[in-house]
């Protein structure tokens, strides 16, 4: 069952995965977004796909930011253009994303990463702990 979210918009309830997504687009793209303002919202583009496969794209805010407006997405340095995170029911709900995204040909290449919280790494760390004893690791003898 979907909530409304603080933006008004439906949100998706339950179990969601964590991706980050970077992506380049093609020089095509860049000609096409520099030409024509009301194409530059790429948010409002894929909201749709994400929403549809069950997802939502993260807002974030940053305390020390005097401009306090919630940001989806960030122009990158380096390797992509484009940085996102965005939240998916299942891996393929991701895939699928991803490859509808880069179908359309204004990508050209897309890297997905799946992260997890803090809090939940802390619990594999416990869990990797309590294996570890049983790990013989090659080359150290045991």
């Amino acid at each position: 069952m979907a909530a409304r979210s603080k933006s008004g918009k439906m949100a998706p309830k339950g179990h969601q995965q964590y991706y980050l997504i970077q992506f380049s687009y093609t020089s095509a793209a860049w000609d096409d977004l520099i030409k024509n303002p009301s194409k530059r919202d790429r948010v409002a583009a894929v909201k749709k796909i994400v929403y549809d496969l069950g997802g939502c794209i993260a807002t974030i805010t940053f305390d020390c930011d005097e401009d306090p407006t919630p940001k989806e997405k960030f122009a990158s340095f380096g390797d992509h253009d484009v940085v996102v995170l965005i939240a998916f029911p299942s891996d393929d709900a991701a895939a699928a994303f991803a490859m509808a995204i880069s179908a359309g040909g204004g990508v050209k290449s897309m890297k997905t990463t799946r992260i997890m919280p803090w809090k939940q790494a802390m619990g594999a760390m416990g869990t990797a702990m309590a294996v570890q004893s049983g790990y013989a690791p090659p080359g150290k003898g045991r």
